[in-house]
């Protein structure tokens, strides 16, 4: 007998009395897995093969690759004992795709996966299902020490119903090459990273979300790096129930968002980086809210704030090349945003505190013809101006541009502020006397196609007439346009042939009163211009319903009444 054979029989002999498997010379025992004892007396099985792979995972212990894997088929794999994997420089490659199927499913129980030699990774190839590990159940956790996950979509995702599952990244990489790296989701969620690399191509990198409150899901990520580029909603989307905690070395990094606040959630960044290549480093809405007191936050904005967001900075470095915060003027209701620290591109943090205030600007108030401008400067070249006009110490409702039409002679004034980050100053105002020259009314018999200048708001009214041509060219009917005409002096006639005898009503508001003009109402068109004033009167004489041929002009050589217009 050949030493080989005597070698084999005593192996065997050795599994019958151990129930150890032991390979032979390929490695493995036929199955695809083969056992081997440890130093410290635990049991690691080495396979070699997608079969076991699969019964060695679902068994539980330590698992050590052998060799390349493919899965090119089914394997429906959960795992619900304890399990560390050690890739052992080896690659699984899963190309098999189907609907929400997961390479590895943990219920219950725990995966760790490290990479011993280095270099091994796990690989999911299909472009259209290419999921990677999913948690479900209750108590079921994830870890990553060392080794590469890539998928096309979800790396590692917790299952909605998901109770108390833990994911902690503590080195290796996580990449995703259309979808988020970790969706993390489930109720008594605690995830921690403090190493490794997560890179996204997706819509976002890292979304998170439970409908419980912030207390939900508890994410803390205090090293590493995360990269995210091409989607819209962030490196992090932060979209409900759950608190988020950003500290020490990590990085974050995206071409949107580095992260978006949103519904009953909480961002507390206590460290780290945050930088976007678009506009704003976070952003923040409806019900969240925003704790800045350390870390680094670069960007265009460092802040976008809207809806009832909190912002609160107490420190930190911004490093932003427009402003700290962003507000959007249409907000209503406004956020809640607080200063009381931090560095703000090198600048001493008291000119931003509330405390200190800014100066007063100053204003005057210059005419080109009927034109009133209110000229603001401020010693701050950052400020931004907001703008009150009043005509006879009378607000003029909407008219808060650096502009204003005057329509008398009189006298007009303007209030203006400073604002600087939250940071306001006291108004100043300035006052003009309007009593340049008028042009002359359109002469008895004139036509409206004559050029009279500014004054008549030609080039608005005629902005007016195609709105509503298109509204009849698509059969837009019921419809409402809207218009400022503060500053004009007269309704024109040719608008109102535009609009008599159809359903379309035209909404002018003018020095704090609003005149509808709905062209089943339009009767006889007998002048040039109308008064705002007289449009009840001398304009809207029909009543809807009543037969009159609108399709046939007015008479466009009609004198006006004594008005002389």
């Amino acid at each position: 007998m050949n030493k080989k054979k005597l070698l084999a029989l005593v192996l065997a002999a050795l599994m019958s009395v151990s129930g150890l498997t032991v390979a032979f010379a390929d490695g493995t025992d036929g199955s695809g897995s083969a056992a081997v004892v440890l130093e410290n007396g635990d049991t690691e099985v080495a396979v070699t093969n997608a079969d076991g792979l699969k019964s060695a995972l679902e068994a539980g212990g330590k698992v050590k690759l052998g060799g390349d894997i493919t899965m090119d088929r089914r394997y429906d794999i959960v795992i619900r004992e304890d399990v560390v994997l050690d890739l052992n420089g080896c690659t699984i490659t899963k190309s098999y795709g189907g609907l929400n199927h997961f390479i590895f499913v943990i219920n219950g129980g725990s995966l760790t996966i490290e990479d011993s030699k280095g270099n091994g990774k796990i690989d999911v190839t299909d472009g259209s299902y290419g999921y990677g590990i999913q948690l479900k159940g209750s108590g079921s956790s994830f870890e990553l020490k060392s080794g590469t996950i890539r998928t096309t979509l979800e790396t590692v995702d917790i299952y909605d119903s998901a109770t108390n599952s833990t994911i902690k990244i503590s080195g290796g990489s996580l990449i995703s090459t259309k979808d988020n790296v970790l969706g993390v989701r489930g109720s008594g969620t605690v995830v921690k990273i403090t190493d490794g690399d997560m890179r996204s191509d997706g819509r976002t990198g890292v979304y998170i979300s439970n409908y419980g409150d912030p207390d939900s899901i508890q994410f803390t990520m205090t090293g590493g790096t995360l990269t995210h580029t091409g989607g819209a909603s962030g490196a992090i989307q932060l979209y409900k129930g759950a608190t988020v905690t950003i500290g020490g070395t990590a990085e974050i990094e995206s071409s949107s968002y580095a992260v978006q606040v949103q519904e009953n959630t909480v961002l507390n960044v206590e460290g780290g980086k945050l930088s976007t290549s678009g506009s704003y480093a976070v952003s923040g809405g409806e019900t969240s809210s925003i704790n800045i007191s350390g870390g680094t936050i670069s960007g265009k904005y460092g802040v976008h704030a809207e809806d009832t967001a909190a912002v609160n900075i107490s420190g930190g470095t911004f490093d932003i090349s427009v402003g700290t915060i962003n507000v959007p003027s249409y907000g209503n209701p406004n956020p809640s945003i607080q200063i009381t620290g931090g560095n703000f591109n090198g600048d001493d943090v008291s000119e931003y505190l509330p405390a200190e205030g800014i100066a007063v600007p100053e204003v005057e108030i210059t005419a080109s013809g009927n034109v009133l401008t209110a000229n603001a400067s401020h010693p701050l070249a950052e400020a931004v101006f907001t703008y009150q006009w009043y005509k006879n110490g009378t607000m003029l409702d909407g008219e808060t541009s650096a502009t204003l039409t005057a329509d008398e002679y009189t006298t007009y004034s303007v209030e203006v502020v400073a604002s600087y980050q939250t940071v306001t100053s006291e108004s100043a105002s300035a006052s003009y006397k309007y009593s340049e020259a008028v042009p002359e009314t359109p002469d008895t018999g004139a036509t409206e196609s004559q050029e009279y200048g500014d004054y008549y708001g030609n080039e608005k009214w005629d902005e007016v007439k195609k709105e509503i041509a298109k509204l009849i060219e698509d059969e837009e009917f019921g419809e409402t346009i809207e218009m400022s005409a503060t500053g004009l002096p007269y309704f024109p006639a040719s608008v109102a042939r535009e609009l008599k005898g159809r359903d379309i009503t035209l909404k002018i508001r003018k020095n704090g009163v609003t005149y509808k003009v709905n062209g089943l109402e339009i009767g006889s068109i007998d002048k040039i211009w109308y008064e705002f004033e007289e449009l009840e009167t001398e304009l809207l004489t029909e009543t809807p319903g009543d037969e009159e041929d609108s399709s046939k002009p007015a008479d466009e050589n009609k004198t006006n009444p004594n008005t002389g217009r």
